[in-house]
């Protein structure tokens, strides 16, 4: 079966109850409201947020709700919803076709696709007429789904691999929005909405995932063997590794399979084991503390990280007394996680940085293992998985590592505010996705100036001096210091005295660097700092 050849469906999965409760993912894609909305359910608050962000999921209870959306405390938009146990739904505050604001539900089916593959969830929830979905790879059309209008749905399951989303109108090459990118991964469904107010700046796709199958680490940790083992499931065999071997990232469609681990033909662990969708967990056939070959199986934090940080996780499976665990960030502040023994793991969000781990017996300095060095990088997830026989020469420590940056990144909206003097500053698109360059322009500039593009994380203070700064006495009456710049480029103005500079938001630093801000000064002979400014660009 080519299913059980591409994937591990079968091993050494964690036997969880399966979960029962519904999951739900409300999105906001209501423009031009004067301020953040409320979500509720059943008449208690779940969360506030503005047009073009999300929630979600959320695990709730199987059951009926009343759902109500409020602005500033007075109900504008409510619905009933009767979500059932085990199903997904993402709910959409949108625009009907007549640019009426309703509440709309949606059901995520969870069939899997065929693997490999991706699914796409494509809804028209925009004011809009009728549009055509073009999906596009290496610039040619690979898939169009014609003629959908508001409120209604297209499905498609697709290879994975990154595409581009354009939206035309229903039979016109006319483009109503995009092209975008966007990027699909195995086994995961993807609910693209259309929102906002077609041919206008309001106009966005906002992207929710929908995960389908499950993600699988295989650790072989049982030293001494005298041939490589061979997995099956259900009778039919996966694939062969060795003592340290790892098999990484594998995509499991959900369900309950019966694995064997064969030596040289013979089953030496067997068991039996369910899988869920959305599941990540790394198995490990390991040593336990007696010596004895036996199975674990750990499921893996994947939450969002704060902030510029990473994610650290210890695993203790190795035939060993218990060690204390001594992270080192930087060369300085020092984590000890004390007395972890066999079958056990930590984890904790860690800095960035250089990073060293030694493993030591517990309550003593002696360090056994160590010291590991590696470069903690922000929103990766690094484990470490001990393994083997201390006193049988064969410990070692095994590294997996895993890149959280969400695979469609939210798209990022811009803003203008603040004073300018006579140059204004736009970005061109709008709106964009990370990864995706954009040029940051100002506009009646002098002739052919000299420009600084500055960049900058705050707009109301600078190193302690609240922001905006009047450049007055300076010699440039009007203008303003709006932004506390961390960088600056310089840039010219073309004969129209437009100044274009090209910036791209990388996918690594998702949800990290923003909001962020851009000002740009220019070189004139109207005043006697000889420079003029623009107002601010927010990036959000």
């Amino acid at each position: 079966m080519n299913l059980f050849r591409s994937s591990l469906a079968a091993l050494l999965l964690l036997a969880i109850v399966p979960a029962q409760d519904a999951k739900l993912t409300v999105v906001h894609g209501v423009p031009g409201l004067p301020a953040p909305v409320q979500v509720l359910a059943n008449g208690n608050t779940l969360f506030s947020f503005d047009y073009g962000e999300q929630r979600g999921p959320l695990s709730l209870p199987a059951g009926s709700y009343a759902l109500e959306v409020r602005l500033n405390g007075t109900t504008i938009l409510s619905a009933n919803a009767n979500v059932a146990a085990g199903a997904d739904y993402a709910a959409i505050a949108n625009l009907n076709a007549t640019g009426t604001a309703q509440l709309s539900l949606f059901q995520n089916g969870l069939v899997p696709p065929t693997l490999p593959g991706s699914r796409l969830y494509v809804r028209h929830t925009a004011q809009a007429p009728a549009v055509d979905i073009v999906l596009e790879q290496n610039g040619a059309p690979v898939a169009t789904i014609p003629n959908v209008t508001n409120g209604q749905e297209a499905i498609a399951d697709v290879a994975p691999g990154t595409y581009s989303v354009r939206l035309n109108l229903a039979g016109t090459s006319t483009t109503a929005f995009g092209p975008t990118p966007i990027a699909l991964e195995n086994g995961n469904g993807y609910a693209v909405f259309a929102t906002g107010v077609a041919l206008t700046p309001s106009f966005r796709l906002q992207v929710a995932g929908v995960p389908l199958c499950s993600r699988v680490n295989v650790v072989h940790g049982i030293p001494g063997l005298p041939a490589p083992v061979t997995v099956t499931a259900n009778g039919n065999s996966l694939f062969t590794f060795d003592y340290r071997d790892i098999r990484n990232q594998l995509v499991v469609p959900p369900g309950t399979y019966a694995f064997a681990v064969l030596l040289n033909g013979s089953p030496v662990l067997n068991r039996t084991d369910t899988v869920q969708r959305g599941d990540d967990v790394t198995i490990v056939a390991h040593l336990n503390n007696a010596g004895a070959p036996t199975l674990s199986a750990f499921a893996n934090d994947l939450s969002p990280l704060p902030a510029i940080a990473s994610r650290l996780t210890i695993r203790h499976l190795a035939q060993a007394p218990a060690v204390d665990v001594v992270a080192t960030h930087s060369g300085g502040a020092v984590t000890t996680v004390p007395n972890l023994t066999n079958g056990t793991s930590v984890t904790t969000n860690y800095g960035i940085g250089n990073t060293s781990v030694d493993l030591r017996p517990a309550g003593t300095s002696t360090v056994v293992f160590g010291p590991l060095g590696f470069r903690a990088a922000i929103n990766v997830s690094y484990q470490f998985i001990a393994v083997g026989s201390l006193a049988g020469g064969t410990f070692d420590v095994l590294s997996l590592q895993r890149d959280l940056t969400p695979a469609v990144p939210a798209e990022i909206t811009t803003t203008t505010g603040g004073w300018n003097c006579g140059p204004s500053i736009s970005a061109v698109p709008a709106n964009f996705a990370y990864g995706q360059s954009f040029l940051v322009r100002a506009t009646n500039a002098d002739p052919n100036a000299m420009a600084i593009v500055q960049f900058g994380t705050s707009n109301t203070s600078f190193n302690g001096v609240p922001l905006p700064v009047s450049l007055a006495n300076a010699g440039a009456p009007g203008c303003f210091l709006n932004i506390n710049f961390v960088a600056a480029v310089p840039a010219m103005a073309n004969p129209a005295g437009i100044v274009n500079f090209e910036f791209t938001v990388p996918r690594a630093v998702f949800g990290l660097v923003l909001p962020g801000y851009f000002q740009i000064g220019t070189t004139t002979a109207s005043n006697p700092l000889g420079l003029r400014t623009t107002d601010w660009l927010e990036l959000r």
